[in-house]
């Protein structure tokens, strides 16, 4: 499983940049950036942040999706 996000979806719906939104939040443009791309997950207390500006639920921004990765398995694996 990994986890999804729409902070960029919802961000831009909300006519905000970045720099805006972190300024909001308490952090770094650059960590907003990295959570929309993906390359950073949220830790929980940026998670909440977020939720509580956009006065949305954590699951309306982040989500756990299936990742679709196949995995070899050896005979003797259990």
């Amino acid at each position: 499983m990994a986890v999804k996000n729409d902070l960029k979806k919802l961000r831009k719906e909300q006519r905000l940049k970045q720099a805006d939104l972190a300024i909001a939040v308490g952090m770094c443009e650059r960590s907003i950036s990295n959570i929309e791309l993906e390359k950073n997950p949220a830790s929980l207390e940026t998670a909440l942040r977020l939720a509580a500006y956009f006065k949305v639920h954590v699951d309306d921004i982040f989500h756990l999706e299936e990742e679709h990765t196949t995995r070899k398995c050896d005979d003797n694996t259990p």
